[in-house]
């Protein structure tokens, strides 16, 4: 059948917002429904979307839930696979602008290949500096190795685009067949957030094997990065630092994880101090120093 049910997390962002749902409704292939769970207090993004309906003739299924007593990205996106209807769910941020040709080749990924259990695609207006990708390769290693980087150098937005194996799928980039939720969970309770998509679709990896989970170059889409709900520099520092280690102890059963770990923290403290030094804010270096202590400190519940 392969429908797709679009789900889209919110929280006060109600011009990011609009955007991320133009696009959708400007698709060359409309998603069955779009879900959006909104967490804002008031009702300025449920106006803004019943308006922009208004202006397309024809339009996915609304399902628009104003839920403020929802807690956290990972509790949003577990309400829209509750309600989805599609076979297949796709994730997205609120502060994306996808490429016309999005769900087109998401459809065609999943339906002329059996075996693709969850893709995600590439972000084509995010673009690293030489020197970040060495270092990023160089220190993201076993465990911690993502394939992503390579991806998104390789995008083909415009045409068939290739796929690749990855056991990491971004999650605000990311379809899974809706099966995938019947045998492996969200992680509500180790308070991720950062890494709350490496995370599920590692667990999904384990469960399926790597081999049903891919990148596609060519399911493209603009990142705006919006500033609204966005931690300060030691926030984010430190956040990213305690998720790292909490995903190393709940993976640390894998070869060589622990070496793993202490290669990329050593990274991690050098692009730190390079970044404090860099911005003039001793932010990134000290939120390091926090969210090491953190993490050492954090127990960790492992779920299957």
């Amino acid at each position: 059948m392969n429908k797709i049910s679009a789900v889209i997390p919110t929280l006060n962002r109600p011009v990011d917002l609009a955007l991320a749902v133009t696009s959708v409704l400007e698709q060359k292939h409309l998603p069955d429904e779009l879900i959006i769970v909104d967490q804002s207090v008031d009702e300025r993004s449920y106006i803004a979307v019943e308006g922009l309906y208004k202006n397309f003739d024809v339009t996915p299924k609304l399902i628009y839930l104003h839920e403020p007593e929802v807690s956290g990205l990972i509790e949003a996106k577990q309400r829209g696979v509750e309600v989805a209807k599609g076979d297949i769910i796709s994730f997205l941020e609120d502060d994306v602008v996808l490429h016309q040709q999005y769900f087109e080749n998401a459809i065609s990924i999943f339906k002329n290949n059996q075996k693709v259990i969850g893709c995600c695609g590439v972000m084509s207006n995010v673009h690293s500096g030489v020197l970040y990708e060495y270092l990023f390769k160089l220190f993201h290693r076993g465990i911690f190795y993502d394939p992503r980087l390579n991806a998104g150098k390789n995008r083909d937005c415009q045409g068939l685009g290739v796929l690749l194996v990855s056991r990491y799928l971004s999650g605000g980039i990311s379809c899974y067949r809706k099966k995938v939720f019947e045998k492996v969970k969200f992680d509500m309770v180790n308070d991720f957030f950062m890494l709350e998509d490496i995370d599920f679709s590692t667990r999904a990896a384990d469960f399926f094997g790597d081999e049903y989970f891919f990148i596609s170059t060519n399911m493209c889409l603009d990142h705006n990065m919006s500033p609204i709900n966005r931690a300060r520099l030691k926030g984010r520092w430190q956040r990213k630092l305690r998720e790292y280690i909490t995903f190393y102890k709940k993976h640390s059963d894998k070869p060589w994880s622990s070496v793993n770990l202490i290669w990329l923290l050593i990274g991690m403290f050098g692009e730190s101090v390079v970044s404090s030094v860099l911005s003039k804010n001793i932010g990134p270096l000290t939120g390091t120093m926090v969210g090491l202590y953190d993490g050492i400190r954090k127990k960790v519940i492992v779920l299957n």
